[in-house]
């Protein structure tokens, strides 16, 4: 089974696939595809619904090759990607893949940009924004933790909220994952029998 983790930045995707990554999965961290892509075809990075397709057909070769792979079934992905929309999913097969997004819609922006200030380190990207800018990208990703909320709900995709307690959520997180993985692989042994 392939996990998908998307979401909101800074909404601890990638806390989550590392957490993951002990169970085994090997992590792909697409924020660095993007923004070579966005590079190459001179998009621009905050052009989210122009670049979430073309993250979600690269997400479905890599997994279309996972089934043709020597390694199949030897390597499960984590596939941690912001701003991939809900709507765009229907370009990956999702058949041997769980889905989920994280976002932070009960925060302000003052809490976020709070919480973000409070653990950014020199190599953070966000560590060297300005407080108007960083205050700006705040108030826009809680705008888009709102819609993704709203659109897992139409799509039928498990979001999970971290603006509390967000040690504990993931700890939830863990928990769901590893009940959606070991409900796969009672429904593969029915399959082969």
């Amino acid at each position: 089974m392939h996990i998908i983790i998307a979401g909101t930045a800074r909404a601890g995707k990638t806390t989550l696939s590392l957490m993951l990554k002990e169970m085994g999965y090997v992590h792909y961290k697409m924020d660095s595809i993007k923004r070579g892509i966005c590079e190459a075809y001179k998009l621009e990075y905050d052009n989210w619904e122009k670049v979430s397709p073309i993250m979600a057909t690269i997400i479905n070769r890599m997994i279309k090759d996972n089934k043709t792979d020597t390694n199949y079934q030897l390597e499960n992905y984590i596939i941690d990607i912001p701003f991939l929309y809900p709507k765009d999913v229907n370009l990956i097969d999702t058949k041997d893949t769980l889905v989920i997004y994280l976002g932070y819609a009960k925060l302000t922006p003052s809490e976020s940009f709070n919480k973000i200030r409070k653990h950014d380190k020199e190599n953070y990207w966000t560590y060297n924004l300005t407080d108007d800018k960083l205050m700006s990208w705040c108030q826009d990703n809680i705008e888009f933790s709102k819609y993704i909320e709203k659109e897992c709900k139409k799509y039928r995709f498990k979001y999970f909220d971290t603006s509390c307690n967000r040690d504990k959520v993931l700890q939830d997180i863990v928990h769901y994952i590893k009940l959606k993985e070991h409900e796969y692989c009672l429904l593969n042994k029915e399959i082969s029998n």
